[in-house]
């Protein structure tokens, strides 16, 4: 929903923080709730091509399985590398339109992909080599 008088602005039903309108990524296919991009899954059907937004209760069982790249090389959503990209993708990515078409694409491409790393030690360190530095350099801009 967004505030009276602050058009810019909305508050997601699922974490009740107020977000500017750049980081929605829209209302769960659902029960309806405006959904962040932290809080959205986003779904893209195989043979239709067409994407569907939920809200984390609502996400299909295989997307809430799925992982990204960088869950998969670091072993665990917890690791504090991936705080600092979450927070790079939530303050800067997702601020632009050109970023949230990259986040978007990120998220249909990506859960394969990470899927073949979670299976390979190699594959995961040479993924974390090559974000380490990524991360590093994230860190020491204030994310």
């Amino acid at each position: 929903m967004t505030i009276r008088g602050e058009e810019n602005y909305y508050i997601c039903d699922v974490c009740g923080m107020k977000k500017p309108v750049s980081q929605m990524a829209g209302k769960c296919s659902v029960c309806g709730k405006y959904v962040c991009s932290s809080c959205a899954e986003v779904v893209t059907d195989e043979e239709t091509g067409k994407t569907k937004i939920y809200c984390e209760q609502h996400a299909p069982e295989e997307k809430k399985a799925g992982c990204f790249i960088a869950t998969a090389a670091y072993g665990s959503p917890l690791v504090r590398e991936l705080d600092v990209l979450r927070a790079f993708r939530d303050q800067k990515m997702l601020e632009s339109r050109t970023g949230r078409m990259v986040v978007f694409t990120y998220y249909n491409v990506s859960p394969p992909i990470a899927s073949v790393i979670a299976q390979k030690r190699t594959l995961k360190t040479i993924v974390r080599r090559f974000i380490d530095p990524v991360v590093s350099f994230l860190k020491k801009r204030g994310f």
